[in-house]
């Protein structure tokens, strides 16, 4: 499957975790969903990789304690999944004092953070004509948001001028340079295990980190264990936007870099407008100036960005432990 499409499948999972977190609201609170997701995500694939390395004639333990002994490892991937949970934990309180539309138009900035730590970090060489895309493809996500607002199209531009700030928006930026920080941690560190191995680590110290906090903040007694929407919304959670995107997620920042892949959230907001639009049968919401003109700033970003690889079909490379996928 070439990079382009598997970019493509990762945002769409990502936008429809927004959708379906939505309606989980009604079943448990953000942070005891987050928990259940990672414990249950965690259980998942341990499974696989259980089957996996028995299928190879592999030991079990053996294959564990290479994982959990390493003590640099350890800590790498402590850094990774807390910055990750820093970002659920950021976005969970920031939303008691600021509006979802607010961090919508936030994380429009995280691929412009992913860029500046890449240039910082890794040292990635960055033109003017990329950092020009991404500065567009922030723009025109934005637009798409605000074109979904119910705003005539002509109103759009006032809107984002006048765009009112709150008190949690703050919050929401530190969580949003945790997530890119995150992504580009992954890159930085994650070459050392294939994409498999990778989530599992990431989930497992990621469920380190949000058990505690959900025992004390999640209000776990009020979870709806017997209502059937909680576990379709779980489970779909668990499965296509926590275990799916996160081996995605894995390959991809190895193989295409995190900057290519933070480029594609832009594509976010796109596929939350299409299912809004589709659910409510309001078709029309996509045929608006404002939608299209985002659309259109969107694809001179991926322009841009990409270059002459802009709409080619691009193969995954391989690493050096493909043998485990």
């Amino acid at each position: 499957m070439g990079a382009l499409t598997t970019l493509f499948i990762w945002a769409w999972l990502m936008a429809s975790s927004f959708v379906v977190s939505g309606h989980m609201i009604a079943y448990a609170s953000p942070i005891a969903t987050s928990a259940f997701r990672f414990i249950l995500a965690l259980s998942i694939i341990f499974l696989l990789l259980a089957w996996q390395w028995k299928r190879a004639g592999l030991s079990v333990s053996d294959e564990l304690s290479k994982l959990l002994l390493s003590r640099q490892q350890a800590i790498r991937y402590t850094l990774i999944s807390g910055s990750l949970i820093g970002f659920f934990i950021g976005l969970f309180t920031a939303l008691q004092y600021t509006t979802p539309l607010n961090t919508s138009v936030l994380y429009t900035l995280i691929p412009l953070m992913g860029v500046v730590i890449s240039r910082i970090w890794l040292k990635e060489a960055l033109n003017l004509s990329k950092a020009c895309g991404f500065l567009i493809g922030s723009l025109g996500a934005c637009v798409v948001l605000f074109s979904t607002q119910g705003s005539p199209s002509n109103h759009i531009l006032h809107d984002m001028i006048h765009f009112a700030w709150n008190k949690g928006d703050l919050i929401f930026l530190v969580a949003c340079v945790l997530l890119a920080l995150h992504v580009v941690s992954v890159q930085k560190w994650g070459k050392s295990l294939p994409p498999l191995p990778g989530a599992f680590m990431v989930m497992l110290f990621g469920a380190l980190w949000l058990i505690p906090i959900a025992l004390f903040w999640g209000d776990v007694d009020k979870v709806q264990w017997r209502s059937s929407g909680f576990w379709i919304n779980a489970l779909y959670l668990t499965v296509f936007t926590t275990l799916f995107t996160f081996v995605l997620q894995q390959r991809l920042v190895i193989t295409v870099g995190a900057s290519r892949l933070m480029a594609f959230s832009y594509t976010t907001p796109v596929w939350v407008a299409c299912y809004t639009a589709f659910s409510h049968a309001q078709l029309n919401d996509l045929l608006g100036l404002g939608f299209l003109t985002g659309l259109l700033l969107l694809w001179l970003a991926f322009l841009l960005i990409e270059g002459k690889r802009f709409g080619s079909r691009i193969s995954i490379q391989k690493t050096h432990n493909s043998r485990h996928l």
